[in-house]
C-alpha cells in the first residue's frame, strides 16, 4: 500500500469530527481491544430493520435511509448483531441484498458502510469475491472486515488470511494474525515466528500468539538455528516482557525453556546492539522484585534456573567489544540506530551527553532532541541549556495565547520542544523564566499545565515578580477549568502536585 493509498475519501470528514487523528484501523482496534464490548443493540436492531425494508423495496429512498445510519454508527459495534439476525432472516430477497452488499462495499464514499458491506458479503459463500477482499484489505481500517469476510465465505480460508497478513503492517496485521492462532500450517508457523509478529503498532499484541503458534521453544531447540531467527526470538522475547496491551511472558507457558535456550545462543552469537539489548531486557526481568517471582516458580522457574541465566546474562553483558559497537551506534545518522545505541550506553553508564548536546545544536527544533538533553540535564549544564533554549526556539511563534489545542502535528514541533525543558525545569529553581512565561501565553494545554508544575516545585522566595504576574494574567484567561483551578490554588500558596 502506498502512503497516498491509505488517504481516503471521507478523510477530510472524519477528521472534522475528531480532535485527535486516528491512524488507520487504529480506532476500531482499540475499541475491539481496549474497550468493554460496545454492542449498540438498539443502532443494530434499526440497521436490520433498514437492511430488509430495503431488499423487500429497493429505493432509493431505502437505501439512503440505510447509508445515512451506517454513517451515524461504528459498524464494529453492530456488525456481529446484524449479520446474525440478517442470516436468520425468512423470505430475504438474497440477489437484491447481495447487490446492495456489492454496492456498498465498492461504491461508497464512506468508511463505515464500506465495512458494512464487505461484512454483508461475507455471508454470501462466493470465492470470486476473495480479490475484492483483498484489495480492499490492504487498507488497515478494512481488513478487520475483510478478515472476517474471508473466514465466512471460504472453506479453506488459512491461505487468503497468510496473504492479507502479509500485505499489511499496522492494525491490520493484528486482526488477521489474531485469527490464524491455531493453523497448523507449517509454513504459516514458520512466517509467523520470523515476520508475523512484527507490526506498526505494538509487537506485544503478537508476541505471545506468534511464538506459541509458532512454535519459538522447538525452533530454538532445532539443528539450524540463523541469525534471522535470532533476531525474532529477542524480539518476541523482549515483546513478551514489555507486555501490556496483551499476553505476557507469564502467560507463556515455555517462557523459562525458551530464555535458556536464547541465552545460550547469545554466548556464541551475539553481535549486534540489538542483541545486546534483548540480553539486557531479559536481565531486568530475571530481577524484578521477588514478589512477581514467588508467582513465577509455580509457572515453571525454578531458583536455580534464574540464578543461571541472569549469571549467562552478565557474562554477555560485560563483552569487552560492546562500547565500542554502541559508540558507532551512536555516530550512525539512522534514528532508529542511534535511539537503540543510546539505550544500550545507558545499560553501560556511557557519558552520552556531549553527543546529544551535539545533535540538538545541529538540529534544534527536534523535539527528541530536547528530551535526551534534558534528560542528562544537571545544575551545572542547566544555565547553558536555557541560553540556548531562548536562542533557537521562537517564543513569540510560542506564546500566541491560551487555546484548548492538544498540541499534535507538526505545526507544534516547538511547543513540543518547549514541553520537554518545561518539565524538568522545576529541578532547576529561578533558571527558565522566559521560557515559563512564553508557556504561560501558549495555546498548547500540555504547555501551560508544565509551566504551572515547574513553577510549583520553586520556593516562591525565588519566584520573579515577572513569574507572579505571568501566572496571575494566565489565570485570569485560562480556558481549561482544571488548569485554571491549579493556577489559583499556586497564587494562594496552595500545593499543586
Amino acid at each position: 500500500m502506498t502512503e497516498e493509498g491509505y488517504h481516503l475519501p471521507d478523510e477530510e470528514l472524519v477528521d472534522a469530527k475528531l480532535q485527535v487523528r486516528w491512524a488507520p484501523g487504529a480506532y476500531d482496534g482499540v475499541l475491539t481491544h481496549h474497550v468493554l464490548p460496545d454492542h449498540n443493540e438498539e443502532a443494530a436492531r434499526k440497521a436490520v430493520e433498514l437492511v430488509l425494508a430495503y431488499c423487500k423495496r429497493p429505493t432509493e429512498k431505502t437505501k439512503v435511509a440505510l447509508y445515512q445510519h451506517l454513517l451515524n454508527n461504528r459498524v464494529v459495534s453492530i456488525a456481529d448483531s446484524v449479520l446474525t439476525a440478517v442470516f436468520k432472516a425468512k423470505k430475504i430477497n438474497s440477489r437484491v441484498l447481495y447487490d446492495l452488499a456489492y454496492w456498498l462495499a465498492t461504491e461508497s464514499p464512506d468508511r463505515e458502510p464500506v465495512k458494512f458491506g464487505i461484512a454483508l458479503l461475507g455471508l454470501f459463500q462466493q470465492p470470486d469475491n476473495s480479490e475484492l477482499f483483498q484489495t480492499l484489505g490492504r487498507h488497515d481500517e478494512f481488513t478487520l472486515f475483510c478478515a472476517i469476510a474471508l473466514l465466512n465465505s471460504q472453506e479453506n480460508p488459512e491461505e487468503a488470511l497468510w496473504t492479507l497478513a502479509r500485505n499489511v503492517t499496522g492494525w491490520g496485521r493484528i486482526h488477521v494474525v489474531e485469527r490464524l492462532a491455531d493453523t497448523q500450517n507449517p509454513l504459516i508457523k514458520d512466517w509467523l515466528l520470523r515476520e508475523g509478529y512484527r507490526n506498526s503498532v505494538m509487537d506485544e499484541y503478537l508476541a505471545v500468539i506468534c511464538a506459541r503458534t509458532g512454535g519459538l521453544l522447538q525452533a530454538l531447540r532445532g539443528e539450524r538455528v540463523d541469525r534471522e531467527l535470532l533476531i525474532a526470538a529477542g524480539d518476541i522475547i523482549e515483546a513478551m516482557i514489555n507486555g501490556g496491551p496483551a499476553e505476557g511472558i507469564d502467560d507463556y507457558q515455555d517462557a523459562p525453556a525458551v530464555i535458556e535456550l536464547y541465552l545460550r545462543h547469545m554466548q556464541s552469537l551475539a553481535e549486534t546492539v540489538e542483541d545486546f539489548l534483548h540480553v539486557a531486557c531479559i536481565k531486568r526481568y530475571l530481577e524484578e522484585d521477588e514478589s512477581k517471582w514467588q508467582k513465577r516458580y509455580d509457572l515453571g522457574w525454578t531458583e536455580q534456573l534464574r540464578h543461571r541465566c541472569r549469571a549467562t546474562c552478565d557474562s554477555i553483558l560485560s563483552g569487552p567489544e560492546w562500547p565500542e559497537r554502541i559508540r558507532a551506534g551512536l555516530n550512525a545518522s539512522n534514528e532508529s540506530e542511534f535511539h537503540r545505541a543510546n539505550e544500550a550506553a545507558k545499560v553501560l553508564g556511557l557519558d552520552t551527553w556531549e553527543i546529544h548536546w551535539q545533535r540538538l545544536q545541529a538540529q534544534p527544533t527536534e523535539p527528541s532532541r530536547w528530551y535526551y538533553v534534558m534528560s542528562l540535564c544537571n545544575a551545572e549544564r542547566i544555565e547553558v541549556i536555557v541560553r540556548f533554549a531562548e536562542q533557537v526556539l521562537d517564543l513569540s511563534a510560542i506564546a500566541t495565547g491560551a487555546a484548548e489545542e492538544l498540541g499534535l502535528g507538526p505545526k507544534f514541533r516547538l511547543h513540543s520542544c518547549l514541553d520537554y525543558i518545561l518539565q524538568e525545569l522545576g529541578h532547576y529553581p529561578g533558571h527558565g523564566c522566559k521560557l515559563i512565561q512564553a508557556a504561560l501565553k501558549s495555546p498548547t494545554v500540555s504547555n501551560r499545565n508544565h509551566a504551572v508544575s515547574a513553577i510549583a516545585q520553586w520556593p516562591q522566595a525565588l519566584w520573579a515578580m515577572e513569574i507572579k504576574q505571568a501566572l496571575e494574567q494566565a489565570a485570569s484567561v485560562e480556558p481549561d477549568e482544571k488548569l485554571r483551578d491549579r493556577m489559583e490554588k499556586l497564587l494562594r500558596g496552595e500545593s499543586v502536585i
